[in-house]
């Protein structure tokens, strides 16, 4: 957990952090996820939670996880490698930041595993009746000709010597390149597997990985690693998360505000940061106390600001005949069900049950014992009406698709991926 000391500062400071990926001054709701990451990791290479995959839908608090995992992990000396994978290159720079290492970890000695080296060999030479043979020294720099696999296995078995373990995080884990992903899944697999080095993994990436990365049949290690859902934020959680920050902070909210702000977070993390901020902005705090009028007031703010930085570029990040369902849900809701959707929407209904199918493991759409489908907080009705109105008029007071929306992503069932290829291209469909 982030240390809470000295938290006061100046009187005009905002104690919440509304900022994504930004470790929130006091942590809820996250206990179990976190206490069941750790024991994994504490418990040897043994335990199947030594090496894990968080998934989660945007603001659900996925980064914050892996900061916590890694914080504690560097407490407990651990050697910790945090990457990204919403960029390509990930396995040089997995390559380059433990090459970097040499030197900042005094305890584990990396710096002979690097040295510049020198092999003899013999070499032969015959011209015509003459025959003869004589050595030569061969120079080469070890980093210079590793990969990946021989990296992570000379830094592992240094920190193994030292008594200690490696930790590799990967966040944005839906966004890696597939053929990367495929020699990362390789190399993993060697070295917790067959060599039985002390190498944890922590991955964290959206919901669709169910569909994309992980329905790959050629990265075993992500299948193999445990499953984790981001869990929904209980009310309990968001009271708590609320009043602990900022009672701590010096400030006051009133019994009455508190349960108005804790109403409006609903299930996400990130909603909890962005109500408090503009509550404790509203009110004056901490010269004022919090009350119902900013509690009111916070709620209607962070609708704009949740609706901007995470449903729309969730509504994005969907195909148009994904959107088209969500369109027909959002319209016939509290009806619709996969016949409705199918009818609405003129696609078949085998491609309309994959479709739901997606929506439903990405976080967009739940669907009830009796097969009513319903719209989640993730993209309310009130986006899906303003970036898709019904009768085919713009987008009302929302800014434009983000950047995503470039990208063609029309879904590939013989390759289980979406195209990556820009909107409009020429020819066929193609993935990483």
């Amino acid at each position: 957990m982030t240390d809470l000391a000295g938290l006061g500062g100046e009187a005009d400071s905002n104690p919440f952090s509304p900022g994504f990926g930004r470790s929130p001054r006091s942590l809820v709701g996250r206990e179990d996820l976190l206490g069941n990451l750790a024991s994994g990791l504490l418990s040897g290479p043994e335990d199947n939670r030594y090496t894990s995959i968080v998934m989660g839908v945007r603001g659900s608090g996925k980064t914050v996880a892996l900061n916590e995992i890694e914080d504690s992990a560097a407490r407990s000396g651990w050697v910790v490698l945090s990457m990204d994978a919403g960029t390509t290159g990930l396995l040089d720079r997995i390559a380059r930041t433990i090459h970097e290492t040499v030197g900042k970890y005094e305890s584990i000695e990396l710096s002979d595993a690097y040295s510049r080296r020198s092999v003899e060999r013999s070499v032969g030479v015959r011209l015509g009746p003459i025959e003869g043979r004589w050595a030569t020294a061969q120079h080469f720099d070890d980093a210079a000709r590793m990969g990946v696999r021989e990296h992570l296995a000379v830094l592992t078995e240094a920190a193994q010597r030292a008594g200690s373990s490696v930790l590799l995080t990967v966040d944005e884990l839906h966004s890696i390149d597939r053929s990367e992903a495929r020699r990362l899944s390789n190399d993993l697999q060697h070295i917790t597997t067959r060599a039985r080095l002390p190498l944890a993994f922590v991955g964290a990436g959206l919901l669709e990985m169910q569909y994309t990365l992980l329905a790959d049949k050629k990265v075993t290690f992500f299948h193999r690693c445990e499953h984790y859902a981001m869990p929904p934020l209980e009310r309990i959680d968001a009271m708590e998360g609320i009043r602990k920050t900022i009672t701590e902070a010096g400030g006051i909210i009133e019994n009455d505000a508190l349960h108005q702000a804790a109403d409006v977070v609903g299930e996400s993390p990130y909603r909890l940061q962005v109500v408090g901020h503009a509550a404790w902005r509203l009110a004056g705090a901490p010269d004022n106390p919090v009350d119902l009028a900013a509690a009111e007031l916070a709620g209607a703010a962070a609708d704009e600001i949740v609706d901007r930085n995470i449903s729309v570029p969730a509504l994005y990040d969907l195909s148009d005949a994904e959107r088209a369902c969500l369109r027909a849900v959002a319209d016939t809701a509290p009806s619709a069900t996969a016949p409705v959707v199918s009818n609405r929407t003129g696609a078949t209904r085998s491609q309309t049950d994959r479709i739901i199918r997606r929506l439903r493991l990405s976080g967009y759409v739940t669907v009830s014992a009796s097969g009513t489908l319903s719209l989640t907080g993730l993209v309310p009705k009130r986006v899906v009406d303003s970036q898709m109105p019904s009768d085919g008029r713009g987008p009302q007071g929302l800014p434009p698709p983000p950047a995503p929306s470039s990208i063609c992503r029309k879904w590939m069932p013989r390759a289980q991926a979406r195209c990556i290829l820009a909107d409009g291209h020429a020819g066929g469909c193609r993935s990483r």
